[in-house]
């Protein structure tokens, strides 16, 4: 926490500093207010919440050389976030004049220990040199690490170094940021793992724990032939390792009308691949078709029941085709395919769908036209969607987004029916940097009624 504070003040430091005209500053920030009403089909609860969340981002850099030939210049920047998120609003019975709190700790019945209404966090806050001999570059704070295997936020630090153009090299070190951190959310913990603060409050959960993540990686290649990428990342606990995994990345494109992309995760503590992709795409210009094929193996924390049961591998396949008729006109379509691993003696589940789409421009309107139709062990689902956009003068976009679904779910008889919604939205560019949203939807269906949401947001980008 302490190399927190400081590096937050370094960044507040070079903000106030006399010489600040000789900084680049950026400042972003962005609000949205929601109000929005959600029920429930198997229950008699009805919630009306109001939701209000804030980022506030601000990055200083500053240039401590003349850049050189090649227009490299040692740079130091120091960069900081703040999100907060508030809930407002009520939780009550359909049918009785009843309200729950699931923040209020004294009443056992309605407590929920993960509810909060009010959560203030810390995404980022960093220094950082970069430009120095042989591309090497250096960063110290809370940070992201995002990758072929997934994304870590960590408080620590990280070092990459470019001694060629065609090669780049990435190590990370530090604590992985946790829901137990202190200004830390809960998005990083690994799957399955719960854990509280204040565990003495809740017996099934387990106290907060230090979780340690290492990795490195190294990617490039001889040109647009042949790129590819290795990267290895460890977390571990006291009572043992939580993620051993190797990633790699493999992309070509021998001609300007091919293109091959793969992709593929390595799990060290089950031995076996968890995330495998390939990808082929074909044509440019007017007509691009892509093929490809994934499979996904569920994982959760080991230190975990969840570790213990069995898990149903996925495998998708797709086959899809765009055409750019005119500058003003496209369309397009694609064939899906699902087949999921059940085992135990049990039919495995298998799907197929079909989806296409339009897009066109005209008189300064822009319209979008899609529908799917999806069938198999899931039961059938299909959809349409249209969307209408148009700017008017300059400075305001409205936009009409319709969409109707039909859905029957074969395990819940009465699941069934059709779902029609509609988003009305408009965008006011004040002026460059500040732009405001506001959107009104809502939905209807035999299960759950009507439901209705606002939204309300304001971005503002500064920089200089």
């Amino acid at each position: 926490m302490k190399r927190l504070v400081a590096a937050t003040a370094f960044a507040v430091t070079l903000c106030l500093a006399p010489a600040a005209r000789a900084f680049d500053v950026r400042l972003d920030s962005d609000t949205s207010f929601q109000v929005y009403e959600v029920r429930s089909p198997g229950a008699r609860a009805f919630m009306a919440r109001r939701r209000l969340l804030s980022n506030l981002s601000l990055t200083v850099s500053h240039d401590l050389t003349e850049p050189t030939a090649d227009g490299t210049v040692i740079r130091v920047a120091a960069g900081t976030q703040l999100r907060l998120e508030q809930e407002f609003g009520e939780t009550c019975l359909v049918d009785r004049d009843l309200c729950v709190r699931a923040t209020d700790a004294t009443d056992p019945g309605a407590w929920q220990p993960l509810a909060a209404d009010t959560r203030l966090d810390v995404p980022a806050v960093w220094v950082e040199v970069s430009g120095l001999p042989l591309g090497v570059a250096a960063r110290a704070g809370r940070q992201l690490v995002l990758d072929t295997l997934g994304f870590a936020r960590f408080d620590g630090v990280s070092a990459r170094v470019v001694p060629t153009p065609w090669i780049r090299a990435e190590v990370v070190a530090g604590l992985l940021v946790r829901g137990t951190t202190i200004g830390g959310t809960a998005r990083s913990d690994p799957q399955g793992s719960l854990r509280l603060l204040d565990a003495d409050a809740v017996p099934w959960a387990a106290p907060g724990v230090d979780t340690w993540v290492a990795g490195a990686s190294v990617a490039g290649g001889p040109g647009r032939w042949l790129q590819g990428s290795a990267t290895f990342r460890q977390m571990w606990e006291p009572a043992g390792a939580v993620v051993s995994r190797l990633g790699a990345a493999l992309s070509s494109q021998p001609a300007d009308w091919l293109r091959l992309d793969a992709t593929g995760v390595w799990d060290f503590l089950t031995a076996e691949v968890i995330e495998a992709s390939a990808r082929a795409t074909l044509g440019r210009d007017d007509v691009i078709v892509r093929l490809g094929a994934a499979r996904h193996v569920p994982r959760f924390d080991p230190g975990t029941i969840w570790a213990w049961f069995a898990v149903a591998p996925i495998n998708d396949a797709e086959l899809s085709v765009r055409w750019q008729a005119t500058q003003d006109f496209a369309l397009g379509g694609a064939l899906r395919g699902r087949h999921a691993e059940l085992g135990d003696a049990r039919t495995d589940d298998v799907d197929g769908g079909l989806d296409a789409w339009v897009q066109a421009r005209w008189e300064g309107f822009e319209l979008g036209v899609s529908g799917f139709g999806w069938s198999g062990a899931l039961g059938p689902l299909a959809g349409v969607s249209l969307d209408l956009k148009r700017r008017f003068f300059g400075f305001v976009e409205l936009e009409l987004d319709v969409s109707g679904w039909h859905f029957d779910d074969p395990n819940r008889p009465d699941l069934y029916g059709a779902v029609l919604s509609e988003v009305l939205a408009a965008r006011f560019r004040i002026v460059r940097e500040v732009l405001i949203v506001a959107e009104v939807q809502h939905a209807t269906s035999r299960v759950v009624g009507h439901r209705f949401r606002g939204l309300l947001a304001v971005r503002v980008e500064t920089w200089r």
